[in-house]
């Protein structure tokens, strides 16, 4: 390999962000709940990019220790995945330690995220990285963001508001994971198109807390009966990202 072309490689490696378009959404849609909850205020930014980087730094910190739990050694995957995971751990250690000064009572909070994540690790392990339960494991931590945001912004106990708001926000998660699996992964198993449908209709309860929620919840209906198995994965995320803009405004205007 010529000399010009190792700092090249070794930009790719330091900034890889990992290929997992739907888990932006489930990042970004309870940050921005939490903020439309709470007033847009400097700490409650400064958690919200402290979240952000603690995904890739965990992403890549995992394939990393899980690919060493399957081969035994540290492989040239598993030290690239560690390279990977660098850069973002380092930037999401740093704002962890000023809100852990600012919110001593985040430190055991950051304990449990850490028992979630071995936990996950653990599913991964065992080849049901892809399964239901590693799923709900991954959006429930993900719809934890909007109290958590709340509190962090408030340094208190998080108003009902803020934990109805992410219960309604992982009540839309777990709708979303059933409608992509239905198309792709479960596309030739119909129980997971009628579990998706039926799940949609159900979901529509949330009308009752506020009619502003039938706007995301209704059009995340009509998209679970109207988007067909086969379709292409851009417009499926293309489709989820908007719906998942229509619950950040929905949520917003119900309980904001």
């Amino acid at each position: 390999m010529g000399a010009t072309s190792t700092p090249t490689d070794h930009r790719v490696i330091i900034w890889a962000v990992p290929r997992q378009h739907g888990a932006w959404a489930f990042l970004a849609v309870p940050l921005l709940v939490g903020l439309a909850l709470s007033g847009w205020s400097l700490i409650g930014v400064w958690f919200a990019i402290g979240w952000l980087l603690a995904y890739p730094a965990s992403y890549y910190l995992g394939r990393a220790v899980v690919v060493r739990w399957r081969r035994n050694s540290w492989t040239r995957a598993a030290r690239r995945a560690l390279q990977r995971a660098a850069p973002w751990a380092a930037g999401a250690a740093v704002i962890a330690s000023v809100l852990v000064l600012l919110r001593p009572w985040l430190l055991p909070v950051g304990g449990a995220l850490a028992m979630a994540w071995v936990a996950s690790l653990w599913l991964s392990r065992h080849g049901r990285e892809r399964g239901m339960a590693n799923d709900l494991l991954l959006v429930s931590q993900a719809a934890l963001a909007v109290p958590l945001l709340v509190a962090v912004s408030i340094d208190g106990v998080p108003p009902q508001e803020a934990w109805l708001a992410g219960g309604v926000v992982l009540v839309f998660f777990v709708g979303s994971v059933l409608h992509v699996k239905s198309l792709i992964r479960g596309s030739g198993d119909r129980r997971w198109a009628l579990a998706s449908r039926g799940y949609h209709g159900a979901a529509l309860a949330v009308g009752l807390v506020s009619p502003w929620l039938l706007l995301p919840f209704g059009t995340a209906a009509v998209r679970a009966f109207a988007v067909p198995p086969g379709t292409r994965p851009a417009v499926i995320g293309a489709v989820e990202a908007g719906v998942s803009a229509l619950v950040v405004v929905g949520v917003a205007l119900a309980l904001g």
